[in-house]
C-alpha cells in the first residue's frame, strides 16, 4: 500500500464539491465506487482515521472482492458517494460479521439516506448473505447511531470503554477522552450449546442470554493446561491492544505479563476469551487479580461463544458515555460495579 501522506496528497487533488439534496440509490459497492469510499473517510476524519487502508482506493477495490467485506453505498446520480456503511467479517467465525462505519456527508444528514443505509446493512443484507449473526460498536459520544441499531432489533451485550482515539473526531467538533463504544448484537441462528462461565459473571450474562433469546447451559470449568493458543492485533498509535484467547493454558499468565510490558501502561488492553474453553474461569480469575473487568459477551464469536475483558490506564470518565436505553444502562452500571470491584483486589 501506498505511503499514507501520499494516499492524502492524492485524495486532497481528487476532492471536489458534491451537491447537497440530490436523490440517492443505495446498493452495493461496484469498483467504481472505490475512490468515492476513499474520499468520503477523507472528508468525515481528514487523515485522522485509524486504519489506513481506508485512503487507498485500490484496496479499498481489493477488500471488497473477498468475503472480507460488504460494503453499501449510496449514489448520487451521477455516480458520487455521499454515504456508505459495510459489514466486516474479523472474528474466528467466518459467519460472524461486524457491522460499522456508517458515515454521510454532512450534507445529507438531514435526508433519509442513513435510515436507508441502516436498514439495508442490518436487515436485508445479513439476511441475503444468511449469516448466523451481526453486532455494532456503536459510538457514545452520542446515541443517535444505539438508536438506529436497537430499531433493527440489536441488543447491548457489552461497553467498550474508552477505545477509540479521541483523535478520530477531530473534524467532527473534537472529545476530550477517547469515545466509548456500545457492542450491539443481534443472532439470526438460534443453537443451544454449553458454555464455561466464569462465576462472578454467570448470573449477569444469564439474562444477557435471555435478552438475545438465546439458550445456553452453564458446566463447570477446569484447570489451565497446555499451551495457550492466541492472536494479537495492536494499534501502539491508537493507545489499543487486544489478544483473542482460543484456548488459555498454562502458560496464561506469562503471556499477560508479556503483552502488558511490551505496550506499556498507557495502553487499553482488551482480552477476548472463548467460552467454549473450559479453562476460561481460571484465565478469567488471573485477568480479575491483574485489574481487568467484564467487558462485554460475544455470541458465536468462536462458534462457541466469546467473553470480552479489559483494562484500562485510568478511570473511565463515565459520565460522557450517553447511552440510549435501559439495557444499555444497566450494561453500564454493572461494568462500572464490577471495575471498582476488581481495583479493590
Amino acid at each position: 500500500m501506498m505511503a499514507l501522506v501520499q494516499l492524502i496528497k492524492r485524495l486532497g487533488a481528487a476532492k471536489r464539491m458534491i451537491d447537497p439534496d440530490q436523490d440517492t440509490v443505495v446498493g452495493l459497492f461496484c469498483d467504481e465506487d472505490a475512490l468515492g469510499i476513499s474520499l468520503l473517510y477523507y472528508e468525515i476524519y481528514g487523515d485522522s482515521f485509524p486504519v489506513e487502508h481506508v485512503y487507498d482506493p485500490e484496496e479499498v477495490k481489493q477488500r471488497n472482492h473477498t468475503d472480507d467485506q460488504h460494503t453499501l453505498v449510496a449514489r448520487t446520480s451521477g455516480g458520487d458517494i455521499v454515504g456508505m456503511a459495510g459489514l466486516f467479517c474479523h472474528a474466528p467465525n467466518r459467519n460472524v460479521y461486524e457491522a460499522g462505519q456508517l458515515m454521510l456527508l454532512k450534507s445529507y444528514r438531514h435526508t433519509r439516506v442513513s435510515t436507508d443505509i441502516n436498514r439495508s446493512i442490518l436487515g436485508e443484507l445479513p439476511e441475503t448473505l444468511d449469516l448466523s449473526a451481526i453486532f455494532v460498536e456503536a459510538v457514545c459520544n452520542h446515541p443517535v447511531s444505539q438508536a438506529m441499531a436497537h430499531k433493527q432489533g440489536l441488543r447491548a451485550t457489552g461497553l467498550e470503554l474508552e477505545c477509540m482515539p479521541a483523535g478520530v473526531y477531530s473534524k467532527e467538533g473534537g472529545v476530550v477522552r477517547n469515545v466509548s463504544l456500545l457492542l450491539m448484537f443481534k443472532v439470526r441462528k438460534h443453537n443451544a450449546m454449553p458454555v464455561y462461565m466464569p462465576e462472578p459473571y454467570a448470573e449477569f450474562m444469564g439474562r444477557l442470554y435471555g435478552q438475545l433469546g438465546l439458550e445456553r447451559r452453564n458446566v463447570p470449568g477446569d484447570v489451565l493446561t497446555g499451551i495457550t493458543e492466541f492472536e494479537e492485533f495492536l494499534l501502539p498509535d491508537a493507545g489499543i491492544a487486544r489478544i483473542t484467547v482460543n484456548k488459555a493454558g498454562t502458560d496464561f499468565g506469562r503471556v499477560l505479563h508479556d503483552l502488558e510490558i511490551r505496550v506499556g501502561k498507557e495502553t487499553l488492553v482488551q482480552i477476548y476469551l472463548n467460552l467454549g474453553d473450559r479453562a476460561c474461569p481460571k484465565a478469567v480469575g488471573l485477568l480479575r487479580e491483574q485489574g481487568y473487568f467484564f467487558g462485554g459477551l460475544l455470541p458465536l464469536w468462536f462458534e462457541s461463544d466469546g467473553l470480552i475483558m479489559q483494562k484500562l490506564p485510568r478511570e473511565p470518565d463515565w459520565e460522557e458515555v450517553h447511552l440510549h436505553d435501559a439495557d444499555a444502562k444497566a450494561m453500564m452500571a454493572y461494568l462500572r460495579q464490577d471495575y471498582g470491584s476488581v481495583t479493590c483486589l
